[in-house]
């Protein structure tokens, strides 16, 4: 009895550490038509994100992603956010599902909370794209412990989106 009471704790915690590596996961695209110049451009202008989803609840998503975006990019300190600047950040919010943290404890990828935004760097007065960066981020299992991921999972696509934006403003080539 007390061995099968053991096996079962181990396994209860096997389950539980498989759960848990699950967490928020996100992908990424990038197209660069042009590469970042070191020397001339270290200002930008971050403008407002754009929500192109259906979403029909009552939160602000265009403004939650747009603070989340500026915050990330503030914290990176690659750039200085200038209303003025010469190089444009543009956001699209392209896709967003709240998701249900009790429907994935009953089944992984059942209510999972997911964003993908696409944000764009222009160079103005030429209107010229020099780079575009996707990605989707995404809590697709878990329990209790993924409550509230609706409310971190703009930050988790920003923080894809910035590690792409260092690697093209380095010079390396995208991560995959």
């Amino acid at each position: 009895m007390k061995d099968l009471l053991i096996n079962g704790m181990i396994l209860f915690i096997l389950a539980l550490a498989c759960v848990g590596l699950f967490g928020c996961t996100t992908v990424s695209t990038v197209d660069i038509q042009q590469s970042f110049e070191t020397t001339k451009q270290r200002k930008i202008r971050i403008e407002p994100c754009a929500n192109r989803t259906n979403y029909q609840g009552s939160r602000d998503l265009a403004g939650e992603a747009t603070r989340a975006f500026t915050e990330k990019m503030q914290q990176s300190g690659l750039f200085e956010i200038t209303p003025d600047a010469q190089l444009v950040l543009t956001c699209d919010i392209e896709r967003f599902e709240e998701g249900s943290a009790a429907k994935r404890w009953l089944m992984p990828g059942w209510g999972a909370t997911q964003a993908e935004v696409v944000v764009m760097v222009w160079e103005k007065p030429e209107d010229k794209i020099l780079a575009t960066f996707r990605s989707e981020a995404a809590v697709k299992a878990g329990g209790l412990y993924t409550i509230g991921a609706d409310q971190y999972i703009f930050g988790a696509a920003f923080d894809d989106v910035v590690k792409q934006i260092k690697s093209w403003t380095s010079g390396s080539p995208p991560e995959k």
